[in-house]
């Protein structure tokens, strides 16, 4: 089996953007409420069991032939430690308007709470920057929290958190818990556990059920998925990567990997996700360019990636 070309993939979202992925891929723009791309997933959006999953060029779905050839696509390794399953999502996010306050449950509440295999940690590879928000500057109470969310003031919530510039080529790791906001114009490459619970703590802007942002536990409880401790810059300094080489700090590497890679760079055998996002070139007999996303099986074996182009590989969690 050889590395394959993956098309896009945009489920409609609750908020605005599309047009830096459209530009991205050099296509048109189908739609203003597409602001990811589902890069190979094999995972479904939040109450849907179809919308979100990757088709392959026979019209298979991606999870069905990964559960079909798990040792294919995956490894032998993987499989036996983890099962037939990539433990990886990949998205392009374009922000095409601020998004809402929100978190991230944990893998525990996730479960215990959820009845869900895992919660969701995730890191965005920036490919054109601006603000953002991470964490609470100081500790919270839930009934300081309660309050905003009841009045729907997320400039209340904004001025409590961490505001951060960034730019092309950082990474910032977000861990689950984490409350979290973008602003307007910022373009990533999101790699994240494969999961799309959250917690949103703004949702009347965006015309959402208030139901569906408590993911249906009421307020007070689903604000035991959200960090209302104080994130201090010690921490935001090791959450935040500027430079080539890996992208994600080491305690990431748990739920996923990512590295940056250009011409010459050999990649061992692994399931991956390529997204290309500069130059032309060549892995193996499959033409790249700026873009493209990319799709290697295990099985596909060593690779060596030719030419002047940049690319940021994204791997499961690793099995040894």
């Amino acid at each position: 089996m050889k590395p394959f070309r993956l098309q896009p993939n945009q489920p409609r979202r609750f908020y605005r953007g599309g047009e830096r992925i459209a530009s991205f891929r050099g296509l048109p723009v189908p739609d203003d409420h597409v602001p990811e791309d589902w890069v190979g997933s094999t995972t479904t959006v939040s109450g849907s069991d179809r919308e979100g999953l990757a088709v392959l060029a026979d019209g298979r779905l991606l999870r069905d032939a990964v559960a079909a050839e798990a040792e294919t696509f995956l490894g032998g390794e993987h499989v036996r430690r983890f099962g037939p399953d990539p433990l990886l999502l990949v998205k392009l996010l374009d922000a095409g308007e601020p998004l809402p306050v929100h978190s991230h449950p944990d893998d525990e509440f996730a479960r215990e709470r959820l009845g869900a295999p895992r919660g969701k940690t995730e890191a965005w590879l920036i490919l054109e920057g601006g603000a953002i928000h991470l964490g609470f500057r100081d500790d919270v109470d839930a009934e300081t929290v309660l309050g905003w969310v009841d009045r729907q003031d997320g400039d209340a919530m904004r001025a409590a958190m961490n505001e951060r510039e960034v730019a092309a080529g950082d990474c910032v790791y977000v861990p689950a818990g984490v409350p979290h906001a973008l602003a307007e114009g910022v373009f990533m490459v999101e790699a994240q556990q494969p999961s799309d619970l959250g917690v949103l703590l703004e949702w009347e802007r965006y015309g959402l059920d208030p139901d569906d942002a408590h993911m249906g536990l009421g307020w007070e409880a689903a604000l035991d998925a959200v960090r209302l401790t104080a994130v201090g810059g010690d921490e935001l300094d090791a959450w935040t990567i500027r430079g080539r080489g890996s992208l994600v700090p080491p305690e990431a590497e748990p739920f996923f990997r990512a590295e940056r890679v250009g011409g010459g760079a050999s990649l061992e055998p692994a399931y991956s996700i390529l997204v290309v996002v500069e130059g032309t070139g060549l892995l193996g007999e499959l033409e790249l360019k700026r873009g493209d996303t990319v799709l290697v099986p295990f099985a596909a074996g060593a690779g060596e990636l030719d030419g002047d182009l940049e690319a940021i590989r994204c791997l499961p969690p690793r099995a040894a």
